[in-house]
């Protein structure tokens, strides 16, 4: 049940602008979309509901007092690098592009003025982008916990994540070890080597 409703939720927007007027036309362009929209005009509240919570994408302006798009789309990428970083700026130049680039591996750019297709194209690119890098490191952390799980089985009953077979086909299965003598297991551990 609990998978189901993880699956059904709306993904995370953060809309992050120093503009409050800039900041609403943006909320109001993307409220069409079926999405969890959260917005400020803070780049530190942006940066903490990116720590706290599973978010799909941050739109951030590029030009901020406090920090700039790109060092906040850095610290985002550091803090949960599966969130999906797009940039909106008015400054039409390549030392923007390669801050954004370098330090925060931004998704899209969307110059000032854009109009609304854009920026929920954008948005919507975003989320299908996240759903991709969320489960390629899902898939990358159930890896590293299986090859964590075998490891130490093996290490506490060597040999037990090996099968080995006899000629005939059979499992070779190893007498009982000397903790589990006792327990009632030979006959079944008798049964297992017998079978093909």
């Amino acid at each position: 049940m609990t998978a189901a409703i993880a699956t059904n939720r709306l993904p995370v927007v953060v809309c992050v602008d120093d503009d409050p007027d800039m900041l609403a036309s943006v909320v109001r362009i993307l409220k069409s979309l079926p999405i969890e929209l959260l917005s400020t005009t803070e780049p530190q509240a942006a940066l903490d509901w990116v720590a706290s919570r599973d978010v799909a994408v941050l739109v951030s302006d590029y030009e901020m007092p406090e920090m700039t798009g790109g060092q906040l789309a850095a610290e985002v990428r550091k803090v949960r690098p599966e969130t999906v970083r797009i940039l909106l700026t008015g400054v039409r130049n390549f030392a923007t592009a390669i801050e954004g680039i370098n330090l925060g591996e931004v998704f899209r750019y969307l110059n000032k003025p854009f109009l609304p297709p854009q920026i929920r194209d954008a948005v919507t690119a975003g989320i299908a982008r996240h759903r991709e890098l969320a489960a390629s490191s899902k898939e990358r952390a159930q890896s590293v916990r299986r090859d964590r799980l075998q490891q130490a089985l093996e290490a506490e009953y060597p040999g037990v994540t090996e099968v080995a077979r006899a000629v005939d086909g059979a499992y070779v299965v190893a007498p009982a070890p000397a903790h589990v003598a006792g327990l009632g297991l030979e006959a079944l551990l008798a049964l297992g080597s017998r079978q093909s």
